[in-house]
């Protein structure tokens, strides 16, 4: 089992600018929204499970997961040992494109997100990278995964879209169209996926 976890909302987030590797806090609904992550969570995972070791969650080394995972961390009471960082995990990297938003995008490389639409899995951004490169990152981390644990990601918009692609066996153009909602996170086992919603606390 996977619980495949966006990181909450962040003020570039709030302000829809391009993040990437780059970093912004949680907005206030973010830490809430992290909060409903954590309830939801502890509500599907149970304590018995975590007793038993059988939960390990994974993060990406960026200041807005690993503030989101906090939240799980201490609501699960996950140990020590169970939490991970896993730089595979970590956000696409839009590189040129970090802290724009869409019209300044257009305003700076005329014409290129309706190109980068026309082949969205292997446009590398300027500077930045394609899903294609997080794609091999996705797949090797996967391969790795125990599937006799409860295994939490809590990654990002591009990685969590790349990495359901991947798992349900979707072609490319379909992958590149998925979200990941802030107040929604998946459940991926036996090749199907379960969309689970949240309440923000």
């Amino acid at each position: 089992m996977i619980y495949l976890v966006r990181h909450a909302e962040t003020e570039w987030n709030f302000q829809r600018r391009k993040q990437g590797l780059d970093d912004s806090p949680l907005t206030a609904l973010g830490h809430s929204q992290a909060e409903g992550y954590a309830a939801s969570l502890r509500s599907l995972v149970g304590s018995e499970k975590i007793s038993q070791g059988k939960v390990r969650l994974f993060h990406s080394p960026l200041g807005r997961t690993m503030t989101t995972a906090q939240y799980l961390i201490d609501i699960l009471q996950l140990p020590a040992d169970a939490v991970i960082e896993e730089p595979r995990l970590i956000e696409f990297d839009y590189g040129r494109w970090s802290g724009l938003t869409n019209d300044g995008i257009e305003q700076q490389f005329p014409g290129a997100l309706k190109h980068r639409e026309d082949d969205k899995w292997n446009y590398t951004v300027p500077g930045g990278e394609s899903y294609a490169d997080v794609e091999k990152k996705v797949l090797s981390w996967l391969s790795e995964l125990d599937s006799k644990h409860i295994n939490i990601a809590v990654t990002h918009s591009v990685v969590s879209r790349v990495i359901r692609g991947c798992y349900l066996n979707m072609n490319t153009c379909e992958a590149g169209m998925l979200e990941h909602p802030q107040d929604t996170f998946y459940g991926l086992q036996d090749n199907t996926m379960t969309v689970i919603r949240i309440d923000s606390v």
